[in-house]
């Protein structure tokens, strides 16, 4: 597997995932109104700021993957491979987010929900990574 596969299919990983999270939270945004619950989670996510949210995060699963596939062909075990490339990624998003918080007036929201966000970027995306860099293991062998 050479380093252009590795990365797309980090990205096919973590495509998989986000729909996954979408749609459960597609689901718990439109409990009442159906229609106007996702209507209103369509406007939220054509944000530019969450786009660009979603663009940071394929475009460093890409590149992290890449990098993660030389790792495990170096011989570093997937576990440590998971757990260094999900943490970059859950940093990259999180130095991301702070950026945007700053340039927006919000620092005080961000640091009362600073607990709150990090577990919520950093738990799936280090389960995202695990199975990213078990995956690129067997395809190895």
């Amino acid at each position: 597997m050479n380093r252009h596969e590795a990365g797309k299919q980090v990205c096919k990983i973590t495509l998989y995932a986000v729909i996954l999270i979408e749609l459960i939270w597609l689901v718990a945004e439109s409990r009442g109104d159906f229609a106007n619950g996702i209507l209103f989670y369509v406007q939220a996510q054509l944000n530019p700021l969450v786009l660009s949210f979603f663009a940071l995060l394929f475009g460093s699963s890409y590149f992290l993957g890449k990098r993660a596939i030389g790792e495990i062909e170096r011989g570093n075990p997937y576990v440590k491979v998971g757990i260094i490339h999900g943490l970059l990624g859950s940093g990259i998003l999180l130095v991301y987010l702070f950026l945007v918080s700053a340039t927006m007036g919000q620092m005080s929201t961000l640091i009362h929900s600073l607990p709150q966000l990090s577990f919520m970027i950093i738990f799936p995306m280090l389960l995202i990574w695990f199975i990213a860099a078990n995956t690129l293991r067997q395809k190895i062998n």
